[in-house]
């Protein structure tokens, strides 16, 4: 058999990259063609998701990214002996300058978004759990069921609170990861912002000079804690730079939280503040102007911003709504623009007529009950188009219902469903109402399934269609939607392992963890690539030390030589890429110590190599670590452990055939 040919491909992705005069330079990592371009606008990436062996196409980082998969190497060199492109990345001369050119590469919304994401998603779980909990407090006030002086409902109400008053220091954690700085440093600030709610003897605001200076107005604080913790990095950065190693243990928290205290207090967090209200007082004008056409708008349009990952730009105006005002009518918005999918999704477990589809629709509709959408999306309503347009009538219609009756909700929750309605009950706001348009949304969305159906005979994908046997992004996300969805919460993705039925699977392979370290789910890696299932099912794991080790038995048939991907394929037949942090290669090898080549046999345990997660964050780099089934299509099931933490020898994944 001879060598397959990637001319005709390598010429097809330069064409719709550009052509040549469009291309700078071209790198590769273990999966993707990493292209820098002079005018991204010029790639057509409808075209490229259409080649042979193209997985999808993404700009991310100032690079145009075309996804290949295994044979990532084999078209590359074929472009390169065809072109020859500089293999130099113009971005890469020093770690800290790639940082700045990636984030100029972006519009600030995106980068905005990015932010925001990434800050809140790490405790999503938990403040969605702590919604359902204020409500029981709710109800129980409401209807008096136990005195509000019992031991018990102020137990719940503390549990229910405490996150909200105190989400300053939530935030320190998962933006010191973001702002690549030392936690604990970040915690204390944040701590500092906080502390004088806890001190009777603080004034509300003191003067300095006749500048008043404001104590307690940062419990619950978003805008001015984000803003604290940014400016807290790079003053960090500025004294580990400048001062002797050997006083840093020390004096660089010393002098860090005094120059970002008082930075904090007297300029950011008023500006963080001004910010904040700036936001709440814009959408209550807009919404003010016509609640019944706003509350269309947004409930048509909200989950929409979901698939692009925009939502996490709009949902802070919730928080900072309810620390403004006392209450938000975004949220009212946001539970039946869910309901509106969820009824489509619903109705099509009665319209399918191919099996398949309808296991997806039953748990897709599972996940879209608990408020979480993604699976219903990817899986049924936008593949076939016609589900996704009636769950955006519904929401619009549900949308519309809400805002007319002046429907609030007084505590913050990231996903909405029927669990947290009592949060509707309040002054001048109607929880009857609230069920009102949910069940408008729903019944609309589930009856233009049922009348119309939800187009299931359509084979054009919205993303990219099935090309020499590969699957569109889709597809790939949705596979196996009733085993392994991609959910819009950490949590939901944890437990979807439990709801696995493997009682008719035989368990093909086990790979464990080959990094130490706390595992995630997939779904929530800061790659779409990776996060979106386009390379395969799997895990990842956020490494605490720099040893990475063979999951399994096997042969190594990738190892780059900058130390940050392997590809091995196990005895069994499961094939792992093992990637270590995202947008490494552009590291080109520092911080990492390679001790395997390609070819080489190894053994579960083995050492494949060495690395410095704290200089690779340093660098501006997340450490992340994925590891993926590349041929998941091969297989029944393919079963993610998600772990509070992973030892190097803890089971990570399961892969199942009948």
């Amino acid at each position: 058999m001879g060598k397959k040919d990637y001319s005709q491909l390598a010429n097809d992705i330069v064409t719709n990259v550009g052509g040549k005069e469009n291309v700078k330079s071209l790198i590769h990592c273990a999966t993707r063609l990493r292209f820098r371009l002079n005018d991204q606008s010029k790639a057509n990436k409808e075209v490229l998701e259409e080649l042979p062996n193209v997985l999808t196409a993404v700009s991310a980082g100032g690079q145009y990214q075309v996804v290949i998969g295994d044979e990532v190497v084999p078209v590359y060199e074929a472009i390169m002996e065809q072109y020859g492109f500089s293999a130099v990345d113009s971005k890469s001369s020093a770690a800290s300058s790639e940082v700045e050119e990636s984030a100029q590469s972006e519009n600030w919304f995106e980068r905005f978004v990015a932010v925001i994401s990434g800050i809140f998603t790490p405790f999503i779980s938990v403040l969605a759990g702590v919604g359902v909990l204020k409500g029981i407090a709710i109800l129980i006030a409401t209807f008096h069921w136990l005195p509000e002086s019992s031991a018990i409902y102020l137990i719940l109400n503390t549990l229910a609170s405490g996150v909200f008053t105190l989400l300053p220091i939530f935030i320190a954690i998962t933006a010191a990861d973001k702002f690549n700085t030392n936690k604990y440093i970040a915690v204390a600030l944040a701590a500092a912002m906080i502390y004088p709610l806890t001190d009777a003897k603080i004034p509300d605001v003191a003067h300095l000079w006749g500048y008043a200076v404001d104590f307690k107005t940062y419990g619950g604080a978003v805008i001015p804690t984000i803003l604290a913790i940014w400016l807290e990095s790079h003053i960090e950065r500025w004294f580990k730079k400048h001062l002797p190693a050997v006083t840093q243990l020390v004096f660089v928290p010393f002098l860090t939280l005094i120059v970002a205290g008082l930075l904090t207090f007297l300029v950011i967090g008023p500006l963080g503040t001004a910010l904040g209200t700036g936001l709440a007082y814009g959408y209550k004008f807009l919404y003010e102007l016509s609640p019944l056409i706003a509350g269309g708008i947004l409930g048509a349009t909200f989950q929409i911003f979901v698939i692009f990952g925009l939502h996490w730009g709009i949902l802070p105006i919730s928080l900072i709504n309810i620390q403004t005002y006392g209450y938000d009518t975004l949220l009212a918005v946001m539970m039946v623009a869910v309901a509106g999918q969820f009824g489509a999704v619903f109705g099509s477990i009665f319209k399918a007529k191919k099996l398949k589809n309808k296991e997806i629709a039953i748990s897709a509709a599972i996940s879209g009950f608990f408020g979480i959408t993604e699976p219903a999306i990817y899986g049924i309503n936008l593949k076939y188009k016609k589900g996704f347009i009636f769950g955006i009538v519904g929401g619009a219609l549900g949308g519309a219902v809400v805002s007319a009756a002046g429907v609030k909700c007084f505590s913050y929750t990231p996903i909405m469903n029927i669990f947290e309605m009592p949060l509707f009950i309040g002054k001048n706001s109607s929880i009857v109402w609230a069920f009102i348009g949910f069940f408008v949304a729903l019944l609309s969305s589930f009856l233009l399934v049922l009348i119309f159906g939800f187009n299931e005979s359509n084979t054009e994908k919205l993303f990219a269609k099935v090309t020499s046997g590969k699957k569109s992004i889709t597809e790939k996300k949705t596979a196996k939607l009733g085993l392994d969805h991609v959910d819009e919460a950490a949590s939901a993705v944890e437990s979807a392992e439990t709801e696995i039925d493997t009682t008719n699977l035989t368990l093909t392979d086990t790979v464990v963890s080959p990094i130490e370290g706390k595992s995630v789910p997939l779904s929530t890696v800061n790659d779409p690539v990776f996060s979106s299932g386009a390379m395969g099912n799997g895990a990842a794991v956020i490494p605490s030390i720099g040893t990475c080790v063979s999951p399994v038995d096997g042969e190594l048939t990738v190892a780059f030589p900058t130390g940050h991907a392997y590809g091995i394929k196990a005895e069994s037949g499961v094939e792992i890429l093992i990637h270590i942090g995202i947008n490494t290669v552009e590291l080109k090898g520092h911080y990492f110590d390679p001790k395997v080549e390609a070819g080489a046999k190894v053994k579960k345990g083995d050492i494949l190599t060495l690395f410095e997660p704290d200089k690779i964050k340093e660098a501006g780099y997340d450490t992340t670590t994925m590891v993926i089934v590349t041929n998941t299509n091969d297989y029944e099931a393919v079963v993610p452990h998600v772990n509070a933490s992973a030892s190097a020898d803890s089971v990570l994944i399961q892969t199942y055939k009948k």
